[in-house]
């Protein structure tokens, strides 16, 4: 199970490919708001992880083995008896997903059940995505 205060360590590395990128934008954070202490839990899962997902869903080569690894992740979090993990889950990664149309497509076909059911409460107070809209990274 996944415990908030150790969620980044975990993600990093399961995912070490997104490191770098973390590591930049926690510098970022640190240097644009001085004094104030954060492990990035947010920022890594927003900035970094949500990113990840994105080019990993719309890449014309799916790697549907990384992916899985993903979604597998995403579960874990989801059954996490810590509810900061969840609610991180929940705020950052599956609204993200539910604000691009093509992410959702693509997102729907690998949830597990834990995270489809938190899905389902996200879909029920994110209006549907405009189907012709772009996500921001491609």
């Amino acid at each position: 199970m996944y415990s908030y205060s150790e969620i980044v360590n975990e993600l990093l590395k399961e995912f070490p490919e997104i490191s770098r990128r973390y590591a930049e934008e926690l510098a970022w954070i640190q240097d644009t708001f001085q004094g104030q202490e954060t492990k990035g839990q947010t920022i890594c899962f927003d900035r970094c992880f949500c990113d990840y997902i994105g080019r990993l869903l719309v890449s014309g080569h799916q790697d549907n083995v990384k992916i899985k690894q993903v979604f597998a992740f995403l579960e874990d979090m989801a059954t996490s008896e810590d509810q900061e993990v969840k609610d991180l889950l929940q705020v950052t990664i599956l609204e993200y997903l539910r604000s691009w149309y093509l992410l959702q497509r693509e997102s729907e076909k690998f949830m597990q059940p834990e995270t489809r059911k938190m899905f389902d409460t996200v879909k029920g107070y994110l209006e549907e995505p405009t189907k012709d809209e772009i996500p921001v990274f491609l």
